[in-house]
């Protein structure tokens, strides 16, 4: 008897109508009949005397309803099991991000996410990209959240938003700040990653003032008013005063992803998590440009 030809027989047993059990689980009283019928044939017996418009259980169909209560009702509490995890994951979650995010945006995300998911514990690593992909690709992690994608078929991207780039400096400026503008002498490098590889695509700085390895100790430096750089817009509101932020021209855009094994799908908790995470990311996007932009 299969899963279906039990459930059959449970509604039948239950209802104590063909016709009535049909409706409760939305079937066709035929593909019903049909069902039961094939379910007797292949257990070699008789579960129902038809009389009439009746179905009178046999004896070996109430010996097998004893135990089918049994199994249906395990059935229920394994669907509702299913259905609270998909609603209320558990388990752990091992996530990797990029230092500047650590020190921004993924607590402040992974706070309201605990929240939500508190029966969840949760382990956080903070390192460069390259690095991240070397823990993914072993199993250290179980996704990364960083501005920079190597192509590779063992790992997929999910695209979350596009970050926008702002220009950082102590010293007052007419916003928006064109590239061609900024003080090559005053130019603080912020790091050789991502996006120093998109900066050096619009205008390269041969002889920086200042050369740092994360967008935090760029943005420090700016603070202490030792020069300008660029950084993304989560970074920079994090360490700087938003008089001190400049809207770009053109406008640049760093492409925030979460990557995770090709071979391994996402676990419902990390969906929930990459969710919680892209939700936050855009309302913080809207709410920063807006600052940013009435100052122009």
């Amino acid at each position: 008897m299969t899963l279906r030809h039990l459930e059959i027989f449970y509604a039948i047993m239950l209802c104590g109508s063909l016709t009535k059990a049909a409706q409760m689980l939305c079937i066709s009283q035929p593909a019903a009949s049909k069902a039961l019928k094939h379910a007797e044939a292949r257990l070699g017996f008789r579960l129902f005397e038809r009389k009439q418009s009746k179905l009178i259980p046999t004896q070996e169909a109430h010996i097998l309803f004893d135990q089918a209560q049994s199994i249906y009702g395990e059935l229920n509490q394994l669907k509702e099991l299913a259905h609270n995890l998909a609603n209320h994951p558990q388990g752990r979650l091992s996530i990797g991000c990029i230092p500047s995010l650590g020190l921004s945006v993924v607590p402040r995300v992974t706070a309201q996410f605990a929240v939500n998911h508190p029966a969840i514990d949760i382990a956080i690593r903070t390192d460069h990209t390259e690095t991240l992909i070397d823990r993914l690709m072993k199993c250290d992690i179980d996704f990364a959240i960083t501005f920079h994608h190597v192509p590779t078929h063992n790992l997929t991207a999910i695209p979350l938003v596009k970050v926008p780039l702002v220009y950082l400096d102590a010293k007052p400026q007419n916003a928006p700040i064109h590239m061609a503008d900024i003080e090559v002498e005053r130019w603080i490098h912020p790091g050789t990653d991502s996006l120093a590889q998109l900066i050096a695509r619009h205008r390269q700085f041969q002889n920086s003032h200042i050369n740092v390895e994360t967008y935090y100790m760029a943005a420090e430096f700016v603070k202490l008013g030792m020069g300008c750089t660029i950084s993304d817009i989560f970074s920079a509101e994090q360490t700087l005063p938003i008089d001190m932020l400049y809207p770009i021209n053109p406008a640049m855009h760093l492409d925030l992803c979460l990557l995770h094994r090709s071979n391994l799908a996402l676990s419902s908790a990390a969906r929930h998590y990459a969710q919680t995470l892209k939700e936050y990311l855009t309302a913080q996007i809207h709410t920063l440009n807006q600052g940013l932009y009435l100052k122009q």
